[in-house]
């Protein structure tokens, strides 16, 4: 398998994907080429309402073990910045989180695999996730059966970071961090501010309520032992609607992220007492609620990690870097769902460009194309290898 020959290819796919990015559960565009793609190339495929893509090979059905391989498809709510040739067409969206990458490897995977059917040791199976963004697409995927008939052996995810420069990341053990979204209500009384005697400023009580999660965030670890990495965050305030009137009503949206589940619980317990205590100081109503169930934490297994290890080594040198608790970043993946039911492995690919260091979620977020051909050359040997005869028992 000659590699770079699939160059060329990769990077028109990729910046396709990256023009017309669509939002999740809309990915309407995007899944209709993924599909016209895969069945040029042989693929059976199965559709998961609304956009999601279940694509397998029927020349590889009679090998002995399964690996599925997930690809997102989702774009995020951004205008994208970054003033590109390839720059996104379509308002409001982009692919500031490397997904364009991740469905340009797998769609070339997916072709070399066609091309080596013959001879490829391993029966995959492409997952195309839609709505991987909010959290929504592993549980439509697997409730399609992703996993199933047969029973997955192995579970593969990939992503694309730009804190480091071409390279390959693996988590020894912990792959994610716990998170939730949340939302707190403010609730004061209205009154004209010529009497602002008779009203409770919600305002200020919303302001009380960012300080003391600013005051968490600096003290909880010295109220806990080995908490690991936490974070409580406010991302938007809303309220109030005239300036002589004083504010009733104040909606403060963020999220609880932490390493550790206790930790995560915790963290929860605390701010709720802090909210009590705010509202016994303001008279104000306050009560926080979280929209959906958390995203927990999933570990990596083990062998696949070596097997990683072996084939990190073996393409990226000196730039494979195998990771421990100390190095996890505090974000979570609706994939912790494909992690329970089978084993699993979480890879990252380093493909940052030098002095634009721009974080995922960023208008100008960037990736540097050269890590594609050698990302997919890394995931090739990873799943071939699974599929090999001098893999442990770990896989029978």
């Amino acid at each position: 398998m000659h590699i770079q020959n699939y160059t060329e290819e990769l990077i028109k796919l990729r910046r396709y994907f990256h023009q017309h990015p669509e939002l999740a559960l809309q990915e309407v565009e995007t899944s209709a080429y993924i599909q016209k793609y895969l069945k040029n190339l042989g693929y059976e495929i199965n559709h998961v309402e609304p956009t999601g893509i279940i694509a397998e090979l029927p020349g590889l059905s009679d090998r002995e073990k399964m690996v599925v391989l997930r690809a997102e498809m989702d774009a995020l709510p951004i205008q994208e910045q970054t003033d590109m040739a390839y720059a996104s067409v379509n308002d409001g969206c982009m692919h500031a989180c490397g997904h364009d990458f991740i469905i340009a490897a797998a769609l070339i995977l997916a072709k070399i695999v066609t091309e080596e059917q013959e001879n490829f040791p391993v029966r995959i199976r492409f997952l195309f996730e839609p709505a991987e963004e909010i959290g929504e697409g592993a549980k439509r995927m697997l409730q399609a059966g992703a996993l199933e008939n047969p029973k997955a052996d192995a579970f593969l995810m990939f992503h694309y970071a730009a804190d480091m420069t071409l390279g390959m990341a693996v988590h020894q053990g912990q792959a994610s961090s716990m998170i939730n979204s949340m939302q707190i209500h403010v609730h004061g009384k209205s009154s004209h501010w010529c009497e602002a005697e008779k009203g409770i400023d919600a305002i200020y009580a919303a302001s009380q309520v960012v300080n003391a999660i600013h005051d968490l965030n600096e003290n909880f670890k010295k109220k806990h032992i080995n908490p690991g990495k936490y974070i409580v965050g406010i991302g938007t305030v809303h309220g109030g609607e005239y300036t002589n009137i004083v504010a009733d009503h104040v909606v403060l949206n963020g999220n609880i992220r932490a390493v550790h589940e206790e930790t995560y619980v915790a963290l929860k317990e605390e701010l709720e007492k802090c909210l009590q205590e705010i509202e016994i100081r303001t008279g104000a109503d306050i009560h926080m609620e979280f929209p959906k169930s958390p995203v927990y934490a999933f570990a990596n297994d083990d062998e696949l990690v070596q097997t990683a290890k072996c084939v990190g080594k073996e393409i990226f040198g000196e730039k494979f870097v195998l990771e421990g608790e100390n190095e996890l970043f505090l974000s979570g993946d609706n994939a912790y769902r494909y992690f329970r039911e089978t084993k699993g492995l979480f890879t990252v690919f380093l493909a940052g460009i030098r002095g634009e260091e721009y974080p995922l979620h960023h208008p100008k977020f960037r990736l540097d194309e050269r890590i594609l051909p050698f990302s997919v050359e890394a995931l090739y040997e990873i799943v071939r290898r699974i599929g090999s005869k001098d893999i442990t028992d770990s896989f029978t």
